[in-house]
């Protein structure tokens, strides 16, 4: 007994470090970022006038960077995220590296790529999430190297002396979470169910950050102003005022204002802003209609990123998948499922629903229209977890499902590492000749 009260308060602790390394206030796309602080920490020892900046970042971050807004600019991509790092890039800060951004900074930044001084490419043997940055200035050069996630910086070197190792190269896409392969959703559901409410008190946090960046978004319509758009045409009658398009709404809205880079954080979940979006506001919006309070709104939010980091640790941090519709969406409705009363087996229906609907969704790069997917996302989340409460559920042997959620999310990791070999490099193909 003792041994598997052990074992248990150890998944426990597990568990609640995924939440607190997992959920994080993110300013901007966390891949530019992820850039951004590579550059950041790369010329942070050494001083003199820049002569390059080269970047080798591997296809998942280059696709997710083309095209998405860079926080308190006007500016879009890699390139200027990788000379914002250089001119105003605090790396201390992680996720908000562009915190201290400025008019100087942006253009001192834009004066480097005038110079044609930043390079950032494509790498395709150096696994799934890696950046390396080297800042070249007429005093020294810098070096940094990110793997495996957005801030787990593994090597720093400033003009020529080893400051930092811990670079391994191996296929790790989990974020140390690894061991969330190993339990079952049930194990999730219990954690959540007894956790003291003051360790995830914190998760409250995410509704206050996630819904002011969303009322940005239906105030100021920036980008494609899906989430205003569509509650325009609630007010004229065109969709119906509920629950499931509330949630569609403010998520979009939320999206647009992130992508299009007003310089507000959001939280993430599972190092993404966007997952954070999907994971957050649609559990939130449910919620507020049942007039739940704070503790119970906690637990719904740390089950559904709990959820969304298991499925993640299948697919990898970035695939080429939306993880945030497909991820964060199963995150958002298991989550959902569970707080109208769902049973293990209903909140497994929800999450093989939303599976069934939304894993043929690609993730072709981090911009604008991702709104359109979170939109997608948002509003099925709530939809299927109100199916799978009425025990409607799509069968288990259909395609790539399982009788059991969990295997079903190991077909679809399967799928995703195995099955889509390529699909990036394609995706970037088709990008490149389109922005030619």
């Amino acid at each position: 007994m003792e041994a598997m009260e052990k074992v248990t308060s150890d998944v426990s602790e597990k568990l609640l470090q995924t939440l607190v390394t997992g959920v994080k206030p993110a300013l901007g796309c966390t891949e530019p970022v992820a850039v951004g602080l590579a550059t950041a920490k790369a010329v942070e020892r050494i001083k003199g006038k820049v002569k390059s900046i080269d970047v080798e970042v591997s296809p998942n971050i280059y696709k997710n960077g083309m095209g998405v807004g860079i926080p308190g600019t006007v500016e879009i991509g890699l390139v200027f995220a990788a000379a914002l790092g250089v001119t105003c890039g605090d790396s201390n800060l992680g996720f908000e590296v562009f915190r201290y951004v400025n008019d100087e900074a942006v253009s001192e930044a834009n004066t480097l790529l005038d110079r044609n001084l930043v390079f950032v490419v494509p790498v395709m043997d150096k696994g799934d999430f890696f950046i390396k940055a080297e800042v070249t200035t007429d005093e020294g050069k810098g070096i940094c190297i990110i793997r495996d996630s957005h801030t787990n910086i593994v090597y720093i070197e400033s003009n020529g002396r080893i400051i930092f190792n811990n670079d391994k190269v191996k296929e790790s896409s989990s974020n140390g979470n690894d061991y969330l392969k190993d339990l079952d959703l049930k194990d999730i559901r219990e954690f959540i169910e007894n956790v003291d409410f003051t360790d995830i008190e914190f998760m409250l946090e995410g509704v206050r950050i996630n819904m002011d960046i969303a009322k940005a978004g239906l105030e100021l319509k920036p980008g494609p102003g899906l989430g205003a758009a569509l509650n325009q045409l609630i007010s004229e009658g065109f969709m119906e005022n509920d629950i499931v398009n509330k949630a569609r709404v403010l998520t979009s809205a939320a999206s647009d204002a992130r992508m299009a880079g007003l310089n507000m954080p959001v939280m993430s979940s599972a190092g993404s802003g966007n997952h954070g979006l999907t994971a957050i506001i649609p559990p939130m919006v449910v919620c507020e209609d049942m007039g739940c309070d704070e503790e119970k709104l906690a637990r719904t939010l740390a089950f559904s990123h709990l959820v969304t980091a298991y499925v993640k640790v299948f697919t990898g941090v970035l695939s080429p998948i939306c993880g945030c519709a497909v991820a964060a969406g199963a995150g958002a409705t298991a989550s959902i499922t569970w707080a109208l009363g769902g049973n293990d087996e209903q909140i497994g229906g929800s999450i093989k629903n939303i599976m069934g609907t939304l894993a043929g969704m690609v993730c072709d790069g981090a911009k604008g229209g991702c709104a359109f997917k979170l939109s997608t996302a948002a509003s099925e989340a709530v939809m299927q977890a109100k199916l799978a409460k009425s025990n409607v559920f799509i069968n288990g042997l259909d395609g790539l499902l399982s009788p059991k959620a969990e295997d079903a999310i190991r077909n679809l990791g399967k799928f995703t590492k195995e099955g889509m070999l390529g699909a990036d490099e394609k995706i970037i193909e088709i990008m490149l000749k389109n922005h030619s």
